[in-house]
């Protein structure tokens, strides 16, 4: 785990966000199985506006650096925390991320609130209305890049939409089958490209609840 570089907020927003970060690996590790790499530098990118994953690096813009707050509350951690779960949902279990975005960017958003969950419950309320609700996301889940229309509604409908279709899977099923069904994508996609019908495939290897009604509520192709 390595600092993130040239910070504009200084050394002390630097060693801030390594730490927050180191603790999104360890919640995540404990979720989804281990880190699947060795190291994780984040680069500060003082021309680039928001995040960006790749495998064992990420970049953030300098914005978020300057406006850290110096707590959990801000886009930096939240922002963090989400490429780092890239690690996991677009690292070690790949997808098509044009066709069929949802499956890192939905998983990587919700990964955000399981790592407040875990680290900071009691700003799981402000995380859901300052990184979903706050936007009142409409849309389908199961958009395409070429189908979402501008970058705003691919948000809206991929990210957010998304991150309130798992926690609606979640609350139907039960913790112990969704988190039980986390572990076991990752651990079955490790290493190959997951589509949609692997998603479901897997989520019903762990429960046989019905939730037909959620899926029809999110997504536009039947699953």
């Amino acid at each position: 785990k390595t600092p993130a570089k040239n910070a504009g907020g200084g050394p002390s927003k630097n060693i801030f966000l390594t730490l927050e970060v180191a603790k999104a690996l360890v919640t995540y590790s404990w979720y989804f199985g281990p880190y699947p790499y060795t190291t994780l530098s984040i680069v500060e990118a003082a021309a680039y506006g928001d995040g960006m994953e790749a495998d064992a690096l990420f970049f953030l813009g300098r914005k978020f650096f300057q406006a850290s707050t110096g707590t959990a509350q801000c886009d930096l951690v939240a922002l963090g925390v989400h490429e780092a779960a890239h690690n996991w949902w677009f690292g070690q279990v790949g997808s098509d991320q044009a066709l069929e975005p949802w499956l890192d960017e939905a998983l990587s958003l919700y990964s955000e609130q399981l790592f407040y969950e875990a680290n900071y419950p009691g700003l799981v309320n402000w995380w859901w209305n300052f990184r979903v609700n706050h936007y009142a996301p409409t849309g389908w889940v199961d958009n395409t890049i070429y189908s979402a229309g501008p970058f705003r509604s691919y948000v809206n409908s991929v990210y957010l939409r998304g991150a309130d279709f798992l926690d609606a899977l979640r609350l139907r099923i039960g913790d112990d089958a969704f988190l039980a069904f986390l572990r076991d994508y990752a651990t079955q996609m490790s290493a190959g490209i997951a589509t949609g019908d692997d998603f479901f495939r897997i989520l019903r290897q762990h429960t046989t609840v019905d939730f037909s009604d959620i899926v029809s509520s999110f997504f536009q192709v039947p699953r």
